[in-house]
């Protein structure tokens, strides 16, 4: 990141906290009304980022103590929990659309256990992931494009397939008005993730300078979109 030592510290601790907080509470107020298999998918979404983002105030924390492995192994864990959890949206409109019936447990767990096992692969490329003098993880240009491949085609072009089908599904004005706002978030939580990717990639400065201002309130915005849109009322 752009920031150094303490400064680094302060800026991630409290800026990624409050959206944990706000994952966590959103998270537990879905769950908390029921415990369908919509509520507990979405529920997974929250939880999962959350941990992905915990994990990254702990990459943080690793910093003073110089040891490469550990480093490298939290980041691993941080960057596999921020990317994973995505598959839980996939899911949650593939529920919706198919009316939870026809979308059996077999094949939600067949869909997540791929996804997760080529996220895990990306780990398995040979310099994918570096480090800088002050452990700035650094992605390779193989990385990015593998990552993006990934995401792209089992994650976003999915996603904008099913929601389309979704979108067409509702027939009230009120349910689209609340579909759209979820997708909004979705879409807007899909960009972030490829800022991300982009953000550890390039050494833009400016690119960097304003991705780090601008990603914090678009998470609170998208997590808030996705729980008013359609979390709210599951």
């Amino acid at each position: 990141m752009i920031f150094q030592g303490s400064e680094r510290l302060i800026v991630v601790f409290f800026s990624q906290t409050f959206i944990i907080i706000l994952f966590a509470l959103l998270g537990f107020i879905i769950i908390k009304r029921n415990r369908k298999r919509s509520t507990i998918t979405l529920f997974a979404f929250y939880s999962l980022l959350g941990v992905g983002l915990f994990m990254n105030i702990i990459f943080i924390l690793t910093i003073p103590s110089n040891d490469h492995i550990i480093i490298s192994i939290v980041y691993n864990i941080t960057s596999y929990f921020i990317i994973f959890p995505f598959i839980f949206i996939l899911i949650f409109i593939n529920v919706i659309l198919k009316m939870e019936e026809s979308f059996t447990l077999r094949k939600i767990t067949i869909i997540i256990a791929i996804y997760g096992i080529l996220c895990w692969t990306l780990y398995l490329l040979p310099g994918g992931i570096t480090f800088t003098s002050n452990w700035t993880p650094v992605y390779s240009i193989p990385f990015f494009i593998y990552l993006f491949v990934i995401f792209t085609s089992y994650l976003t072009i999915p996603t904008i397939i099913y929601s389309i089908r979704l979108y067409t599904l509702f027939k009230a004005r009120n349910l689209k008005n609340k579909l759209r706002l979820f997708l909004s978030g979705v879409f807007i939580m899909l960009a972030v993730v490829y800022g991300a990717i982009y953000f550890n990639t390039t050494s833009e400065v400016i690119f960097k300078t304003l991705w780090s201002i601008f990603a914090f309130f678009m998470e609170i915005a998208a997590g808030v979109l996705v729980y008013y849109g359609v979390g709210k009322d599951l």
